[in-house]
């Protein structure tokens, strides 16, 4: 099994995790594009060997900056590292190509600490108040998920601020969070080449990565269904195959398949 290793800024001490490529078990599992669907994927896709931090099972424990690069990892592996898209200009409703690269937005969006905010060796962070706080996790995400928006908010500083008042000046630890480990759930301003109007695009690599695998569950079974017949193969066999593998085989199989017969008049 060959892994990809990513490296996790916000775990103390700082650690990495090893990523196995996706099969169509993982694949057929994504059926939203909420954080317990990302956490569920990330907890099969999550490789344990000697050195690794985050293992199998453990995808709920990171703050969701991390868990926003291994979902990076995970679309550059799957599809590419580029992002391209088709956008409609809101002010001339021309359509103009959308085309980025993830690794130099997640680069981008990383940045040092804050000098207002000192991160501690145990991964707590302090404010010049005094305050300390840690980075929400899935956990965290997934506690308050049921709750009311605003209610969510209260209850998530709650929980992450572990010594001084969280109802204080929220905003200020909300600011704080965001600057130190920031997601990939942003808006990007772009520019129409026809009419030079400036748009804000939202994008974020959760929905974006889930939305991409569920798309594609139809060509999935067509895959299946080509491997089925040719090799006689099982389902179980099939879906337990590495994408990129399983993609290998069809297209090795369509090579080989017989061109309609063309007629000369």
């Amino acid at each position: 099994m060959v892994a990809d290793y990513v490296a996790l800024d916000l775990v103390p001490g700082g650690a990495w995790a090893g990523l196995r490529e996706v099969c169509g078990y993982d694949e057929i599992s994504v059926r939203a594009t909420d954080t317990a669907t990302a956490i569920r994927l990330l907890d099969g896709l999550l490789v344990d060997e000697p050195g690794i931090a985050v293992g199998p099972g453990s995808a709920a424990s990171l703050a969701a900056a991390d868990r926003d690069r291994l979902l990076v990892a995970i679309y550059a592996r799957t599809y590419s590292s580029r992002v391209e898209s088709t956008l409609r200009c809101r002010a001339c409703s021309e359509y103009f190509d959308l085309d980025f690269d993830l690794q130099e937005l997640l680069d981008n969006l990383t940045r040092a600490t804050p000098a207002a905010v000192e991160r501690g060796a145990d991964g707590l962070f302090a404010l010049p108040d005094g305050r300390r706080f840690r980075l929400p996790t899935g956990e965290d995400e997934l506690a308050v998920y049921h709750l009311p928006a605003d209610e969510a908010e209260r209850e998530l500083l709650a929980r992450c601020v572990v010594m001084g008042d969280p109802a204080q000046e929220p905003q200020a630890v909300q600011a704080a969070m965001m600057e130190v480990a920031p997601v990939v759930d942003l808006d990007l301003q772009v520019r129409c080449p026809e009419c030079d109007h400036v748009q804000a695009v939202h994008f974020d690599i959760q929905t974006y990565l889930l939305s991409a695998l569920s798309a594609e569950r139809k060509q999935l079974a067509w895959e299946v269904h080509r491997l089925a017949v040719a090799y006689g193969w099982g389902l179980e066999e099939i879906l337990s195959l590495p994408r990129g593998q399983r993609r290998m085989y069809v297209a090795l199989i369509e090579a080989e398949a017989p061109r309609p017969r063309r007629w000369s008049v």
